[in-house]
């Protein structure tokens, strides 16, 4: 009777954990890898409409912040004029945005954001220390009627970090706050330019990660299981 190798089918387990693993990672890795696309007009000459000497002022480059990727910006020529509810991140948990709503109107995008809290008496359109030297006649109160901080603000452009400093009621204090109003969640006959469809923005990315994490770990403890139960055929 052939005598069975006890290594053989370890080695061969071992190899198909390694495989499976690898895979996860390099798909992963493929995911998050982000090209920046180029800037394409809708039905053409970009002149005929928006102006094309304001157009070439207006910065183009793919937007690489601390909350987003390689995000075509999106200016007020841009968009239809109208009034649309849009999503938002926010750079901090405690600044969370729970409802959007931006009016484009005479070529500027005016925003009024809901929180979900009234922690913050005060925004202003800004850094903190900018905010703190402004003094209170350039502070943008909050509209507390509905039981949550509401605030109106102007909005330079979409898919672009708008730097927004709170005051804090508590701490009687202004924070750094950016928040980006993402152009994605537009009806897509509102906006003129093709957006680069390889942008996104960092929580997708980091709950990406989070979850290549948890399928590694339980590629581990399934490879670690196979390994216990394939010694203790072979072994003992």
């Amino acid at each position: 009777m052939r005598k069975r190798d006890p290594e053989k089918p370890l080695k061969r387990g071992y190899r198909i954990i390694i495989t499976i693993l690898m895979a996860v990672l390099l798909t992963a890795v493929s995911a998050s890898a982000v090209f920046a696309g180029p800037l394409v007009i809708k039905d053409g000459d970009s002149e005929g409409d928006t102006g094309g000497a304001q157009q070439t002022e207006r910065d183009r480059s793919i937007q690489d912040g601390s909350l987003i990727y390689s995000m075509t910006p999106v200016y007020p020529e841009d968009i239809k004029e109208g009034t649309y509810h849009v999503d938002v991140v926010s750079s901090s948990q405690f600044f969370k945005i729970t409802d959007a709503e931006i009016t484009v109107k005479d070529g500027r995008i005016g925003a009024v954001i809901t929180i979900s809290s009234t922690s913050y008496a005060y925004v202003f359109p800004g850094s903190a220390q900018e905010a703190a030297a402004a003094g209170s006649g350039s502070w943008i109160p909050a509209d507390e009627s509905t039981g949550y901080g509401k605030f109106e603000l102007e909005a330079a452009a979409l898919n672009k970090e708008l730097p927004c400093a709170a005051f804090s009621k508590k701490k009687e204090k202004w924070y750094d706050r950016d928040i980006v109003f993402l152009a994605s969640s537009l009806p897509e006959d509102a906006v003129l330019i093709e957006l680069s469809e390889d942008g996104g923005t960092i929580a997708d990315t980091q709950e990406a990660a989070v979850k290549v994490i948890y399928i590694a770990l339980g590629i581990i403890i399934a490879g670690g299981i196979l390994n216990h139960f394939v010694k203790r055929r072979f072994y003992e």
